[in-house]
């Protein structure tokens, strides 16, 4: 059984870990302890073999990953948004709420993808070209906003004073209406300008079509 000492040991050592995975099938258990802090002694304490580090590690990003891609505040948000503003307003609202959430993400991944590269840069040996750990980029475990549905039901909710003028029952509109909103990126590039949150809600409310 885990005492509360070993906890924070394997927590130290998988964070350190987790930068040199590149090189993880060359490193020493000693070098692995070193970037630790750590002895060899306690590291061998709680991970037997680099195998059992490695899958500590999968264990963690896939963790981190859930935790970035996390959409709690953004239903908070969702249901923040007053509902005595016109339709058309509430849903601009949210799509900004959306845009938010993706650079939140963009952020944390670009961050954390730094930090094991960095990691990487200070290790003695060169990093394999044949690593089987995970990468902070693989989609494990990671659902988008759009597939969520705490994220439907809350866009559902914005939709629901309207429902009486609506075609559609307001779930299935508020899924298509997080379907268009993730199509393609909605980060602007170089080569992408997204169009501003005024112009989807119109291509969703009217169509895509000229009234004439």
């Amino acid at each position: 059984m885990d005492t509360p000492d070993s906890v924070r040991l394997r927590e130290l050592v998988v964070r350190a870990a987790i930068p040199l995975l590149g090189e993880i099938d060359t490193l020493p258990m000693a070098r692995l302890a070193d970037a630790a802090g750590v002895g060899e002694a306690e590291l061998l304490a709680v991970f037997p073999d680099k195998d059992a580090v490695v899958r500590a590690c999968a264990t963690t990003i896939q963790a981190d990953m859930v935790a970035m891609m996390d959409a709690t505040r953004e239903v908070a948000a969702l249901d923040a948004v007053r509902r005595d503003q016109p339709l058309e307003s509430r849903l601009a609202d949210a799509l900004t709420i959306f845009d938010a959430h993706h650079r939140r993400v963009r952020t944390a991944f670009a961050a954390y993808e730094q930090a094991m590269l960095d990691g990487s840069r200070t290790g003695a040996s060169t990093p394999s070209t044949d690593v089987t750990a995970p990468r902070p980029t693989e989609r494990q475990d990671r659902r988008i906003m759009s597939d969520l549905p705490e994220v439907r039901d809350a866009v559902a909710r914005l939709l629901e004073p309207d429902r009486s003028r609506l075609r559609l029952p307001v779930e299935a509109l508020a899924a298509a209406f997080l379907t268009l909103c993730q199509a393609g990126s909605r980060m602007p590039t170089e080569a992408h300008t997204p169009l501003p949150p005024e112009q989807v809600v119109d291509l969703f409310l009217n169509g895509a079509l000229t009234t004439s």
